[in-house]
């Protein structure tokens, strides 16, 4: 079978990707015990955690936090035999039609003489010849295919002498919709890892799922087949010199690829908001929160009797000098910060220009007396290409922004997006042609034909070098509306 979709199978897989969901367990273990029989690993634990964090942080994946699992040692339950063997009836138990579990292992792989089974190896093993002790990979096979969802993964990356393709082929007999990708390291590990952190098959895996490696999707989708048939090239590549390392095995018992994520559309990673920028023309971030009287700015003011709007106009005409102080402190932080030369930055009326943004202030009445300055940041797409970047602008510009606006290079049909919208959480609370609203949980989203605002984000915290992942997580379930544009 091949990575390639064509149309309708890619069609057919978006709108089952739209509706799924991924359940994950990944289990990591290092710390076995040598009297027992097993060398302690290095690895295992970073490249469990790397892995639930891929699904835990990657909108394209599918996945609900809450939903994504980590054994490993030295954090939280021990992964023991009856721990794993407990989550792994639990992740089946949960699940419902149309989801995808996927069941992920870093540790010992084991075989016993004369004993047919192959077993994965759990913390608190305590001899190497007793079964009793271990878990079957048929015993994993067999609850997995006990769980109402129709696609099951399961991925080994083990550390094994003797186990096979044909014990592994055996194990999965009679499992309906499971699909295995294992990797099988004899002995010690001898190949050196691009990654010192994790082994060197996680290490080519982990990118591949973040959307990282272009040769690793097929039409823009990760499936399991062009997944394969990448961590095979790059292994053999990597491995080549050493020769010890051998190819990952592909079982599967489905004749359906299946899809592990969908990066088509607009790409939201955990590390930044890195959206193509031939979505949108610009990034706009507002906030009105600063309040302050009319008399403030209009200090010659001598009477009120004038209508709001007329008060609002003028004090708008004055606020240039009213902020000059504050915006040539401004000026001076944004120089020190982003190295830009005196012409680079400048002050224009009630706000300031500086490459690829512009920053302004305006009054806004909020009683004939009182208003409230709103602060407007509006920035190119090339700010978002750097992590931290924006973060940074906003901490010189001491701005906490709590609405956030994409505005869109080409129109698009408000309406027609409600379902899409629905499918990744949002309840619409109201529904136009020309305009959509919707929320989740605190956040609010305002589709319009040429914009799309979120509201209420901790943005901030989105931008920054580690963001918030559910921030994240609510931009990316908003932006996906825009799914399958290039």
């Amino acid at each position: 079978m091949t990575g390639g979709l064509d149309q309708r199978q890619g069609d057919a897989l978006t709108r089952r990707f739209a509706l799924g969901r991924a359940r994950v367990l990944a289990v990591g273990i290092d710390d076995y015990d040598r009297d027992c029989g097993f060398e302690p690993l290095t690895t295992c634990k970073n490249d469990a955690l790397g892995f639930a964090d891929c699904f835990r942080d990657l909108p394209q994946l599918d996945a609900e936090p809450g939903t994504v699992k980590a054994l490993v040692s030295r954090r939280g339950p021990t992964p023991s035999r009856g721990e794993i063997i407990k989550a792994l009836r639990e992740l089946a138990r949960s699940s419902v039609a149309g989801e995808r579990l996927i069941f992920y292992f870093s540790g010992r792989g084991h075989r016993i003489a004369g004993d047919p089974h192959s077993y994965l190896v759990p913390q608190d093993a305590f001899a190497d010849d007793e079964p009793s002790c271990l878990i079957s990979v048929a015993l994993v096979a067999e609850i997995l295919s006990s769980a109402r969802a129709e696609q099951k993964l399961v991925i080994l990356d083990v550390c094994s002498t003797g186990i096979s393709r044909e014990d592994l082929a055996a194990a999965l007999r009679g499992a309906e919709g499971l699909t295995l990708v294992a990797s099988v390291e004899r002995g010690p590990a001898t190949t050196r890892s691009p990654n010192p952190q994790h082994s060197s098959f996680t290490a080519f895996l982990l990118p591949a799922l973040r959307g990282e490696e272009p040769q690793a999707l097929a039409e823009r989708r990760l499936t399991v087949p062009s997944l394969h048939g990448f961590l095979s090239a790059q292994i053999q590549r990597w491995a080549r010199p050493a020769r010890s390392m051998p190819r990952p095995l592909l079982l599967e018992s489905t004749g359906e690829a299946m899809v592990l994520a969908d990066f088509s559309g607009p790409v939201l990673s955990a590390s930044a908001l890195a959206v193509d920028g031939r979505l949108f023309e610009a990034v706009e971030l507002s906030v009105g929160a600063r309040q302050v009287a009319i008399k403030d700015i209009l200090t010659e003011l001598s009477r009120t009797h004038y209508s709001q709007a007329y008060l609002e106009a003028r004090a708008n005409a004055a606020l240039g000098d009213y902020l000059e102080e504050e915006f040539g402190r401004t000026v001076s932080r944004l120089r020190a910060r982003f190295k830009w030369a005196s012409s680079a930055v400048s002050v224009e009326g009630c706000g300031l220009a500086f490459p690829d943004g512009h920053y302004s202030v305006s009054y806004e009445a909020t009683e004939k007396t009182r208003g409230v300055l709103v602060e407007h940041l509006s920035l190119r797409p090339a700010w978002l290409d750097v992590p931290g970047l924006v973060f940074d602008l906003l901490d010189c510009l001491n701005l906490h922004p709590d609405r956030i606006t994409f505005a869109l290079r080409e129109g698009c049909a408000p309406a027609r997006s409600v379902p899409q919208l629905e499918a990744r959480g949002w309840a619409i609370t109201s529904e136009l042609p020309h305009r959509v609203e919707a929320e989740h949980g605190d956040c609010t989203l305002i589709l319009e034909k040429q914009a799309l605002t979120l509201v209420d984000l901790p943005l901030r915290e989105m931008f920054a070098e580690t963001p918030d992942r559910d921030a994240v997580r609510k931009a990316a379930a908003a932006l996906a509306v825009f799914h399958g544009g290039s």
